[in-house]
């Protein structure tokens, strides 16, 4: 029952950072309800760790998994809790540490994120360090987690009860202070299951030294590199969650017909967000009643279903068990159904596997291993082809060495673009690489006034300014720029304010040129494209039909609306038609029907 709502808050609140458009306060603000949302989250797990822990019943799961990746995720969560606090936070670890290690990551980042929080949460100046070291022991590797703070300590008489149930110790000058005081007794429990153990050192008024050590698998002799492990240790690691959805590339599946069975329409937002870029037809019913109707009469035949778990009138095991068993046909049989569900316990994935569902992912909703579900049940190769043959490849381009020299792409010649590595970035789609070059000018030209504008006092913005410059040339194949950046984004660290005075010039000239090289080309781009007919204004009763499907939730009949509304240019009300396609391919319906209620 917690975990579901938390599913919309953080799923919606993460499909909202991957939006290009937001404005700093907005994006600001929604980082913040994303980390409330995980904070919570955690909360929730511990109260589920206990009560497993209590029935004997906690397991570990190991996996092979990238160390930097759970050292980033904890780190990137526990910042938050810095606040207004005059508090460093610093992260110690050198190159030499294994790339990848077998064991339950999720277990070892809530480890991670134990031992900060309370690091975080009881240390109001000064500093709170992590420490992270390992050891080879035979096939195994020993890894030791040492967390320290200069936070209010604890007292000798206290220390042997911080390891047990609700053990909060001063509890009365502690009342301000969020949490359960589970977690150090659960951590405790984490470390002893993988073979080690936890020990912690402190004095009051001075802070704590708490040590983890547990055991770990060896995968092999690959480092973490200096490289990954200085960009760890300032905090500029490729972000995990936070940017590798903006980041994902969806294989466009135009083909692909899914089902999405939900009894919340909030969970459908989520569902319907997540699956859009894939340009799938995706049909929603909120009971799995309505669903085993629709693969009985089997008037569409879906590519898959994603079933949500718990529901009121009949919860998604039994509508599984029956389309399975009591329908009697092929298609029922082997069309592939996913469960979504919040009640994820270990151990889960199993009994679903063992009643029909092909596989398992929970809420809130992973969007890569949504992706990897995608590629592994729904896409289909041979109907790609199919669909390319019938529907042209204009949806799909493939670019060729003679596109690069000849074609459109030779306009970007004089600009020093890498294209042809950046559009292997992109899987070869021309339209998005369009689509990002067209977001490049738009987020970098308000940039050039601010970057002139640098001073000794604005030295750290200007240094956070050329690292987002950094990655985003990178990006689109601006790599003499993004090398430029990243001197300019050294200096600033060291404030040496004298580098960035000489260079920052010279910089932002070549930025220019940049926009200006792709702003003609996406100009070449949309002069080739055939032109929409100018309307004076947007049809009434296309405006009226879109406001239906919104109230109704008609995906389709929305998609249809929006496909004639683009049809045309406008010559009053523009903004509203741009307005309203940025809505749409939010999910955001709510604020379409406030809108078109209104005129």
């Amino acid at each position: 029952e917690m975990r579901t709502p938390l599913n919309a808050v953080i799923g919606l609140s993460e499909l909202t950072l991957g939006l290009p458009s937001l404005s700093n306060e907005a994006k600001s603000n929604t980082e913040k309800v994303y980390n409330a949302g995980m904070t919570l989250l955690g909360i929730v797990n511990d109260i589920l760790d206990l009560s497993k822990i209590e029935a004997g019943k906690l397991t570990i799961t190991p996996v092979e998994y990238d160390l930097a990746s759970v050292i980033n995720d904890t780190a990137t969560l526990n910042v938050i809790r810095i606040g207004s606090k005059p508090l460093k936070f610093n992260i110690n670890i050198d190159g030499s540490l294994p790339a990848k290690l077998y064991g339950d990551d999720m277990r070892v980042k809530q480890i991670f994120n134990n031992l900060l929080s309370n690091a975080f949460k009881y240390t109001n100046e000064g500093a709170v360090d992590l420490y992270i070291e390992c050891e080879h022991e035979g096939t195994s590797v020993i890894l030791t987690v040492k967390v320290k703070d200069t936070g209010i300590g604890i007292a000798a008489d206290s220390l042997a009860k911080i390891f047990s149930k609700y053990g909060q110790v001063n509890a009365q000058s502690n009342r301000k202070i969020e949490g359960t005081g589970l977690g150090l007794s659960i951590t405790k429990q984490l470390a002893t299951l993988m073979g080690g153990d936890i020990t912690v050192e402190s004095k009051l008024g001075e802070g704590s030294t708490f040590t983890v050590t547990i055991r770990q698998g060896f995968v092999s002799d690959v480092k973490l590199g200096d490289e990954v492990a200085a960009n760890l240790a300032s905090m500029q690691y490729i972000d995990g969650k936070r940017h590798r959805n903006t980041k994902l590339i969806r294989i466009p599946m135009p083909y692909a017909r899914i089902l999405v069975v939900d009894d919340m329409p909030t969970n459908l937002d989520v569902a319907l967000g997540i699956l859009r870029p894939y340009g799938m037809q995706v049909d929603c019913v909120t009971s799995g009643i309505k669903a085993i109707d629709l693969i009985r009469k089997a008037e569409v035949k879906y590519d898959a279903i994603f079933m949500d778990h718990m529901m009121p009138d009949m919860d998604g095991i039994t509508a599984t068990e029956i389309i399975r068993r009591d329908i009697g046909t092929e298609y029922a049989k082997t069309v592939p159904i996913l469960a979504l569900t919040a009640n994820a316990i270990v151990g889960n994935e199993k009994m679903f596997l063992e009643h029909g569902f092909d596989a398992f992912l929970s809420k809130p909703i992973d969007i890569l291993a949504m992706d990897a579900a995608i590629r592994k049940f729904i896409r289909h190769k041979d109907k790609e082809k199919e669909w390319a043959e019938i529907h042209g490849k204009s949806d799909i381009p493939v670019i060729t060495p003679h596109d690069l020299e000849h074609g459109m792409f030779a306009a970007l010649k004089d600009a020093d673009l890498d294209v042809e590595t950046a559009l292997n970035r992109f899987d070869n789609d021309a339209n998005v690489y369009a689509e990002i070059l067209a977001s490049y000018v738009k987020n970098t030209a308000p940039l050039l006034d601010i970057l002139r504008a640098v001073t000794r006092e604005s030295i750290h913005n200007y240094g956070v300014m050329v690292h987002g410059l950094k990655s985003s040339s990178r990006s689109i194949g601006a790599i003499s720029i993004g090398e430029r950046a990243e001197d300019l984004e050294c200096a600033a660290k060291a404030k040496d304010f004298d580098f960035i005075r000489v260079n920052n010039g010279r910089f932002i000239e070549r930025l220019d040129e940049l926009i200006g090289h792709i702003s003609k080309y996406l100009k070449k781009l949309d002069d080739s494209r055939p032109k929409k007919e100018r309307k004076a204004r947007p049809s009434a009763e296309v405006l009226d039909a879109l406001l239906k499907a919104c109230i109704s939730f008609d995906v389709d009949e929305v998609d249809e609306a929006m496909t004639e509304l683009e049809k045309y240019d406008y010559d009053g009300d523009a903004e509203l038609v741009e307005w309203i396609h940025t809505q749409a391919e939010a999910i955001n319906y709510k604020a379409i029907i406030e809108k078109l209620s209104q005129k």
